[in-house]
């Protein structure tokens, strides 16, 4: 079932929260408009994080996305604190092709900068987990971003606020840099797109449309307190695209699709030849796919791209026209039993055949990739490893050959580079194995 665009713009302009019926079974704390509209305060970014971020954020690590400017910087983005309502956002960049990493530059963590304003209500509310019941304060966090230089070399970060773990809408935003190779970087006051999540990169299609991935989870998702509210929200609950045709300056829900058996989207999308789209969404026990031969506006039922475990995968179209996929597993045809065996795999022929393959990091624990491509042609992919243990943020650097070989045959290709673990960010000279090779 597809949602129609009236009735989009009928949801767009509905009130941010719908309580339900009196006979509706009631939260533990009062869920208030005050409360569901804190989503919508701008958020701020922290350009001095240290020292109150030095240590904190080190044993926690999930990765979110790492870009490449136009003159080669690299700048990265990961989730600290914790895979919850807590987390914050921090991101960092590289001038030497990853060999060392700046502290964090910037940090994103609502909850700091709410706070201070005194509009979240303070209270808590009893979770269950595998360890019993726990208690846990309402906060407002940022957990998801996505790096992405646009055709004009400006550097663009998507992220989102949610109320608790995931309030049933949450906000989406984006901040521009329109020099990110500066010695000083500026950025852009945050601005809101609309309701979910920006996990991965915009494509720009041939007619110059900018087509931006967005998650909506679905209600199973909804933090306790909240699982009554945003009702008007079911039916765009799922993987969405927005767009653009004024280069980001302004963005409107275009379409999407509802998949069965998914696990919060995390979908990536590509143009294929004949203009469709291309879309690869996340799913319980394989990575979903669906087509649009309208621009985003309607979709294909739902069907199954490859077996995959229950983590994401993501499609990126390269320089050269071909198409990269990264992977859990070796075999394209095949489930891994655990989010393992990291690979990257080519099509040269719009996703009929799959043509090379790279592994890229074989060990468990290793998720969340990210794709980027530099200037020069380098492939970079983006992924942590043992989230809460050794708390690693990597990447790999390869390029097509690398793929096609199946293995490195490039002149500066190089697996497991170490951004940052437990221990500090990587300042040159640290690599992966300086860091447990084994998870906790």
């Amino acid at each position: 079932m597809k949602p129609t665009l009236t009735l989009v713009t009928a949801l767009l302009l509905a009130p941010l929260a719908a309580l339900q019926a009196d006979d509706a079974p009631k939260p533990a704390v009062k869920v208030t408009q005050e409360l569901l509209n804190s989503i919508h305060i701008t958020p701020k970014l922290i350009f001095d994080p240290m020292p109150a971020y030095g240590q904190k954020h080190l044993p926690f690590a999930m990765s979110s996305s790492l870009e490449v400017t136009s003159k080669g910087r690299l700048w990265t983005c990961w989730a600290g604190g914790e895979d919850g309502p807590n987390a914050y956002l921090l991101a960092s960049y590289s001038d030497d092709q990853g060999k060392s990493w700046r502290d964090p530059v910037f940090v994103i963590d609502p909850q700091a900068h709410i706070s201070k304003t005194g509009k979240l209500p303070e209270f808590s509310y009893t979770v269950e987990t595998g360890l019993g019941p726990k208690l846990r304060k309402i906060s407002i966090g940022t957990r998801l971003g996505s790096f992405w230089c646009d055709p004009k070399g400006r550097l663009w970060l998507f992220f989102h606020q949610s109320v608790g773990m995931f309030d049933g809408s949450c906000s989406n935003w984006f901040v521009r840099c329109d020099d990110p190779d500066a010695e000083k970087p500026v950025w852009t006051e945050p601005v809101y797109i609309g309701f979910g999540a920006s996990l991965n990169k915009p494509i720009v299609r041939k007619n110059g449309e900018w087509i931006l991935p967005v998650s909506l989870w679905e209600r199973w998702h909804i933090d306790k307190p909240f699982a009554d509210c945003y009702h008007e929200l079911d039916a765009v609950r799922g993987a969405n695209v927005f767009v653009s045709d004024d280069e980001g300056g302004h963005w409107r829900y275009r379409g999407g699709i509802i998949y069965k058996d998914s696990c919060f989207n995390e979908h990536t999308v590509a143009e294929l030849n004949d203009g469709r789209l291309w879309m690869l969404s996340r799913g319980m026990k394989a990575t979903f796919q669906s087509f649009s031969d309208d621009g985003g506006k309607t979709w294909e039922p739902q069907s199954t791209a490859f077996p995959h475990v229950n983590s994401k995968a993501v499609i990126r179209r390269l320089q050269s026209g071909n198409l990269l996929v990264i992977r859990h597993g070796q075999d394209i045809t095949k489930a891994t039993p655990k989010r393992q065996e990291l690979t990257a795999f080519l099509t040269t022929d719009e996703g009929k055949t799959w043509s090379g393959k790279l592994l890229l990091d074989e060990r468990i624990n290793v998720s969340y990739p990210d794709i980027a491509q530099a200037p020069n042609g380098d492939i970079y992919v983006h992924y942590d490893r043992d989230r809460a243990g050794a708390a690693e943020i990597l990447f790999a650097r390869f390029r097509e050959e690398d793929v096609q070989a199946g293995k490195l045959v490039s002149k500066d290709a190089a697996l497991k580079n170490l951004v940052k673990s437990k221990l500090g960010m990587n300042r040159g000279g640290m690599d992966a194995k300086t860091s447990p090779q084994e998870p906790r």
